[in-house]
């Protein structure tokens, strides 16, 4: 039986924090030293979102915000390393960070011209790509545990406008990885997996609109859940698992990587109407078979599915019950990147919209959220490993805003974070006023 479409998308809405304003919070932390820059395309200039920036001799590195912006703080031995920029599509870059500490630096990327001699001829099928990107995953992202680091950041809406903005950094632990073939693999997973501990954050709220979104608004969850939208550690019964592939219809073609070699694109969507399930698509390593991208949305096929079952659970919203969940619009991205020491979890973005409906009197409103997850460092240190003390439980009672308290500006100098968008400063700052 394949997860529920609406199971998987309110469980994103468990890790919403609501809380006050923390008074004196300044909208932008103060800039560390480090690089910054912005990553755009060569032929037109648009600044391109997810870029990977990373180190080539360690496992630091980052991602761009909307803008192509991005923010790397670099170790203090990083003189002799070299700055990877990198986007599926287009030439990866190298550079030298020699000199370029405290500088902003700006790139341009090239979109990669596929040469027809490069591709073959598609001699796989999707089913069987995907097969061996299950079967290896162990082998990709490693069975023993791992100690990520992530900066993350929430934002919540009424309507279109920003009702509060959160932004953290979080040690997460997970369990290694396993091609879970069991419901006994899954509890396994889920007991083991995803111990979390917030290092520090703040938040920006406005108290009243938060407030007027009832328990969707209130709702407070563990700082790791997040962290267990890892489709590749969460991996029964995905659209990848060979158990499910009768549910869905794929097809595919073969791409030239950045730097040679192929990447298999992947489109799935549901085939079965009787199910709730998701259309998107995937990018796979051709010489690994490691997933690269994965980009997940709710099939139009399952909307008379949805509709049947929707009126089954009903909200507090404004005061009042009885609000029900027209079929949510979500976007869930989620992109994986080969660090030293194999492959891990890299960003997940996440996109919702629900418009909520009072069946008594008709009356409508929508609610939203954007979630940002960026792993800024991975450590499979066995000592580190071990001494690290998070917590499943963190978060589940708390408010975010008295989990985070008041905000530090030196700290942030310390560790990367996503820049702060031109269009968000500015949402913020009406909060704030």
């Amino acid at each position: 039986m394949i997860r529920s479409l609406l199971q998987i998308f309110f469980i994103l809405f468990i890790f919403r924090y609501a809380g006050a304003q923390v008074p004196g919070l300044p909208i932008q932390a103060q800039e560390p030293l480090g690089m910054s820059g912005q990553v755009t395309d060569a032929g037109n200039g648009n600044p391109l979102q997810f870029a990977q920036v990373a180190l080539s001799k360690s496992t630091t590195g980052t991602v761009t915000n909307e803008d192509g912006r991005y923010f790397l703080a670099l170790p203090a031995n990083a003189s002799g390393d070299t700055l990877v920029i990198s986007y599926l599509g287009y030439e990866t870059v190298k550079l030298a960070v020699s000199g370029m500490t405290g500088e902003t630096v700006r790139i341009s990327l090239k979109q990669k011209e596929v040469n027809l001699n490069e591709v073959e001829v598609v001699a796989l099928t999707p089913e069987e790509v995907m097969r061996r990107m299950f079967n290896r995953i162990p082998d990709n992202y490693g069975t023993d545990s791992l100690l990520l680091t992530a900066f993350y950041r929430s934002q919540k809406f009424t309507g279109k406008k920003l009702a509060e903005y959160s932004e953290a950094i979080v040690e997460d632990l997970k369990a290694g990885y396993f091609d879970q073939k069991t419901i006994k693999d899954v509890k396994a997973t889920a007991e083991r997996s995803n111990k979390t501990q917030l290092v520090k954050g703040r938040v920006v709220s406005d108290t009243n609109l938060v407030n007027s979104m009832g328990e969707v608004g209130k709702m407070a969850g563990c700082l790791g859940c997040i962290f267990a939208t890892d489709m590749i550690e969460q991996n029964f019964r995905t659209m990848f698992n060979e158990e499910v592939f009768r549910f869905y219809t794929y097809k595919m073609e073969e791409l030239s990587g950045p730097e040679g070699g192929k990447i298999y694109h992947i489109s799935f969507d549901q085939a079965d109407k009787k199910i709730k399930g998701f259309r998107g698509e995937m990018y796979i390593d051709g010489g690994s078979f490691a997933l690269i991208k994965i980009i997940c949305k709710p099939s139009f096929l399952g909307y008379d599915k949805y509709e049947k079952g929707k009126a089954r659970r009903t909200y507090f919203i404004n005061n009042t019950n009885g609000w029900v969940a027209d079929m949510p619009l979500q976007d869930l991205t989620i992109l994986y990147s080969k660090r030293p020491g194999g492959w891990s979890l890299s960003t997940i973005r996440q996109e919702q919209w629900i418009t909520f409906t009072l069946p008594s009197s008709g009356q409508k409103i929508l609610l939203g959220y954007k979630n940002d997850l960026v792993v800024t460092d991975v450590t499979r240190d066995p000592v580190k490993v071990r001494n690290f003390r998070g917590d499943k439980k963190a978060g589940v009672k708390q408010r975010w805003d008295q989990l985070v308290g008041n905000a530090d500006e030196e700290f942030w100098g310390s560790f990367n974070y996503l820049p702060v968008e031109e269009s968000l400063k500015k949402a913020i700052g009406e909060i704030k006023n």
